[in-house]
């Protein structure tokens, strides 16, 4: 008799409950919180973005509502999934804090109907595959979001926006953020753990049968825990090689953006970049010019080499103000494009902001290449930033999506989520990038069905098909 094994990942509490209608899977929201906190915060607020609640409770539980449809409608499972969900005081600073948390509840092997013996799944999905609830009584999924967000001590008083649709300019879009931690409940995940390296019971998961080292040339279900451990931050190089991902990386990523230093010699070669998502986007045919450092040097204030900086591409370093502050100024003293390098080790990350003022391309390079470019300055260096056709950003070169694994580990971030070079940003970046639209999970659902999920028996249209526009 096949033994049916189930691992505990988070402990859920159950409470209140509303149902997604009118879907292919039904995902059940399970109120969690307190009287008078998170859903049943009765502060009375006005409508906004199509969310008609007039308390903060309710504009909070419709947003987790329209999540939970929009999930609803592109999966298909016989057997309700029960999330349970609520608001709570997350880690948070002025400048850094936690949005959000979710994962599945249980992890489950060796079930009925389960493609593999002895690989873990998300109990979600072994419900779906098995036809039956093998939790019963028990959520499936728990999310928990911040509710400091909406305090001025967190992140600055940047607040959640609870409008529907996506319009929440400097605010963070909940619902966009909700459809990111369920991506992780419904099995966009793993059970390696990132500092040792070893796999839950020994046994790989879904997720880690389609984690490719490219320099190794194996899976990380294939490898020992010293190999994980040290694939875990070899940079650039684990890819996801699922059929379904793969095939709509071709179709849904961009042109890789990239930089040539094509003088000196010293410097010729192509760089690995992050390009912004604001400003115009780069193009095939490319934009060439001189490199010139600005004065100061963070460009956080108004650039007083002007002289220098005019029809040249200003190189600024990465701190101290938003991204989109450093390439105004440089574009008010005349600057064609800005090369930002970071001022710390590992890659750049997400090259985010908002200023729909800013006409001019800009892009991110590591500390060690800025440096580099730096230190060549006084002989005349020539940039080339375009973006190269024969090349997905954030994919190899056979289209298999990169995943975030930096040079140097980043609990919480590394090895489950997609790397931060992909262009257009993807819902499953360690960052919420603020060009995400509120309805689509783009390459999320095709992960999801390279481990087993299957799609919605009605497929609704224009929720993730096709590339989205820039």
């Amino acid at each position: 008799m096949r033994r049916v094994v189930i691992a505990t990942v988070i402990v859920s509490v159950l409470c209140l409950a509303t149902t997604s209608l009118f879907a292919n899977a039904r995902l059940i929201i399970q109120n969690s919180d307190a009287p008078g906190a998170g859903f049943n915060d009765a502060t009375v607020v006005a409508p906004v973005g199509g969310n008609t609640g007039t308390t903060l409770g309710q504009q909070r539980l419709n947003v987790f509502q329209r999540a939970a449809d929009i999930w609803g409608a592109l999966i298909d499972s016989r057997v309700d999934i029960r999330v349970d969900a609520g608001f709570a005081s997350l880690t948070c600073s002025s400048s850094a804090g936690v949005l959000g948390q979710a994962s599945a509840t249980r992890i489950v092997r060796n079930f009925d109907n389960a493609p593999q013996q002895d690989v873990w799944y998300p109990v979600a999905l072994a419900n779906a595959i098995a036809g039956k609830d093998l939790l019963a009584g028990s959520a499936h999924i728990k999310a928990r979001f911040n509710s400091d967000l909406d305090t001025p001590n967190c992140l600055g008083g940047t607040g959640w926006y609870y409008g529907l649709d996506g319009n929440h300019g400097t605010k963070e879009d909940l619902l966009v953020v909700l459809l990111h931690e369920l991506g992780h409940g419904l099995g966009f995940a793993g059970v390696t753990d990132g500092t040792t390296g070893a796999m839950s019971s020994n046994f790989p998961s879904a997720f880690e049968q389609h984690m490719l080292d490219a320099t190794a040339g194996i899976h990380w279900s294939q490898m020992t825990d010293a190999q994980r451990l040290t694939s875990a931050t070899n940079d650039q190089k684990v890819v996801w090689d699922g059929d379904s991902t793969t095939a709509a990386a071709l179709k849904f990523l961009d042109p890789k953006p990239s930089l040539n230093i094509l003088a000196p010699a010293s410097l010729v070669k192509t760089y690995s970049i992050s390009g912004a998502t604001f400003g115009p986007h780069l193009t095939v045919g490319g934009l060439t010019g001189t490199v010139a450092a600005s004065v100061p040097a963070d460009g956080c204030t108004a650039i007083t080499n002007g002289g220098a900086i005019t029809g040249r591409i200003a190189l600024i370093d990465r701190g101290a103000c938003p991204l989109t502050v450093k390439t105004k100024n440089a574009q008010l003293a005349g600057a064609i494009a800005v090369i930002v390098a970071n001022t710390t080790a590992g890659g750049f990350g997400p090259f985010d902001g908002t200023d729909s003022t800013i006409t001019i391309p800009s892009i991110g390079v590591t500390q060690t290449d800025g440096a580099a470019i730096r230190a060549a300055l006084s002989s005349n260096v020539t940039a080339m930033l375009y973006l190269d056709p024969t090349i997905v950003a954030g994919a190899d070169a056979g289209g298999h999506p990169r995943l975030y694994v930096p040079p140097i580990f980043a609990g919480g971030s590394s090895m489950y989520h997609f790397d931060t070079s992909a262009s257009p940003n993807l819902l499953m970046e360690p960052n919420i990038s603020a060009d995400l639209p509120a309805d689509k999970v783009d390459l999320t659902l095709n992960e999801l069905f390279d481990i087993g999920w299957r799609p919605a028996t009605t497929p609704q249209t224009g929720r993730f098909a096709g590339r989205r526009g820039h």
